[in-house]
């Protein structure tokens, strides 16, 4: 009897395994708000961003505080964002700041 049959099952039950494990961790990656780096601010910054857009969307930039600012003033004028208020708005920048800034510490893996 040969043994390729059950080595092919044996390989194909080891990648199917590996590909359900890379799943399940992509999956818990994810938490309550989405590919956001859990934080304080982190809450705030998930309401106020994916009430229009996912979250993936801000987890994916690199911008520093003041650029952080802009895209908040954009995102009013130009889209109809509500303005942010205090304190909010502060909390929320901090978030930002820390986690999502140009070296992009949080940078979301695909």
């Amino acid at each position: 009897m040969s043994r390729f049959p059950a080595l092919a099952v044996t390989g194909f039950a080891f990648l199917l395994l590996t590909a359900v494990l890379l799943a399940v961790d992509a999956w818990a990656q994810e938490g309550e708000f989405g590919t956001l780096f859990l934080a304080p601010g982190a809450e705030e910054t998930y309401y106020a961003c994916a009430a229009c857009h996912s979250e993936r969307l801000v987890s994916q930039q690199g911008i520093t505080r003041e650029g952080w600012e802009e895209v908040f003033e954009q995102m009013v004028e130009e889209h109809g964002m509500a303005e942010l208020e205090e304190p909010d708005r502060g909390v929320i920048l901090d978030y930002l700041a820390t986690h999502y800034n140009i070296d992009r510490p949080h940078f979301p893996a695909p």
